[in-house]
């Protein structure tokens, strides 16, 4: 199995809702099912790595286009986000969720 943890931005010592997200998918990963964490990155991001493993967790990190507050775009999230069983995501109402809600495969992938 395999579940998609969508953040808009991923900042592990920073911020709490990023230490949460990461901690999930950490414990998940150690009971062997997959949990990424999907973020963006933008181009003020000065020194965030595209992909990185912290613990156990594999970070995937977006370039965004256009952000008006939270709501980032990033276009190249679309391609991960038709890879997974379950989506949990850190907010709602972002990018990554209203994606996902058209880009799902009926009876393949839940949007929670």
């Amino acid at each position: 199995m395999k579940i998609l943890r969508t953040i808009h931005a991923f900042q592990p010592d920073h911020q709490e809702v990023s230490r949460q997200a990461w901690q999930i998918s950490n414990r998940l990963e150690e009971k062997g099912i997959r949990s990424p964490l999907l973020t963006t990155v933008s181009p003020t991001d000065e020194g965030s790595l595209k992909k990185e493993t912290l613990g156990r967790v594999r970070v995937t990190r977006v370039p965004v286009q256009w952000a008006l507050g939270n709501y980032r775009v990033s276009f190249g999230m679309m391609t991960y986000l038709r890879n997974y069983h379950i989506l949990h995501s850190h907010l709602y109402r972002t990018f990554q969720t209203d994606c996902s809600f058209f880009l799902r495969r009926s009876g393949k992938s839940r949007l929670y």
